[in-house]
């Protein structure tokens, strides 16, 4: 059985017949608790001459939204300290400037981690969006990706406005960036849910990742870049999952896929119940 979303192996499991279980199987089949990731693509990543506080640079994008600080966390005990470059969404707003700093502080050896994921929540129900924020004391359900959310809703009742807001800049730069790159739906007769838009997200991300660390490594070529992206997965009770969808390694400016290492000890993964691909 492969992925549908990134076509790779993954291992049959049996429905525990609890509905996040059943919604998560369904849409992300195969994802990772938060530690067992990272602890898998440090494991993968040192034979490749990755070194965690060595000699390596770690690079995060993720969405503003404090709910998704586990994963950076995560990334950063292993890692070290993170260059950031995520925006709303997820998305790289940082840019040219962004990137270009962010490569500026290379290791004398000239390797890179990317870790760029959006990011989306699963209720106890198996419902798709709603999160309960029980680390900050919230009682009530909130939205997540609440930018996602708000974009998917304008698509649906036909108020998509595309008009730059200075006010709003990321949001504004979100909506425009994901339609001419994802080649995203604007009919609202065919709008597409939250999901759909997710995954959107998803692949403008891996885009845009991959045409800046391309243009950088045209110029240094002897560096080593390792990236990461998918979809982060808030599931009940705090717990915290994350689908990958791409896994590549930039060497020589040659693109390649990365195969996970399958010698990988014993994991730690974050949340209830690890999901290994």
């Amino acid at each position: 059985t492969v992925c549908p979303h990134c076509n790779q192996p993954i291992k049959e499991r049996e429905s525990s017949g609890d509905p996040f279980q059943t919604s998560l199987q369904k849409l992300f089949p195969g994802a990772y608790g938060l530690g067992e990731f990272v602890f898998r693509t440090k494991q993968t990543l040192v034979p490749q001459g990755f070194y965690p506080h060595v000699n390596t640079l770690v690079c995060v994008g993720l969405c503003r939204d404090e709910i998704t600080s586990p994963f950076e966390e995560e990334i950063e005990a292993m890692w070290g300290q993170a260059f950031i470059c995520g925006s709303l969404g997820g998305m790289l707003f940082c840019g040219k400037t962004g990137f270009a700093a962010a490569h500026h502080h290379a290791p004398a050896t000239g390797h890179f981690i990317y870790y760029c994921f959006t990011h989306i929540a699963i209720d106890h129900e198996g419902f798709v969006g709603s999160v309960y924020r029980t680390r900050s004391g919230m009682d009530e359900k909130t939205t997540a990706c609440g930018a996602l959310a708000a974009f998917a809703a304008e698509l649906a009742s036909n108020k998509l406005n595309l008009s730059f807001d200075e006010d709003d800049i990321e949001m504004s730069m979100l909506k425009k960036h994901i339609i001419k790159k994802a080649g995203l739906s604007t009919n609202a007769t065919n709008a597409p849910n939250l999901f759909k838009v997710t995954m959107a997200a998803y692949e403008t991300i891996t885009i845009d990742l991959e045409r800046h660390v391309r243009h950088d490594a045209e110029k240094f070529k002897d560096r080593k870049y390792a990236l990461f992206t998918g979809v982060q997965i808030h599931g009940p009770d705090g717990s915290d999952y994350c689908w990958v969808g791409k896994a590549s390694l930039l060497i020589k400016g040659v693109l390649s896929p990365l195969v996970f290492s399958k010698n990988t000890g014993v994991l730690s993964p974050t949340g209830p119940q690890a999901m290994p691909h």
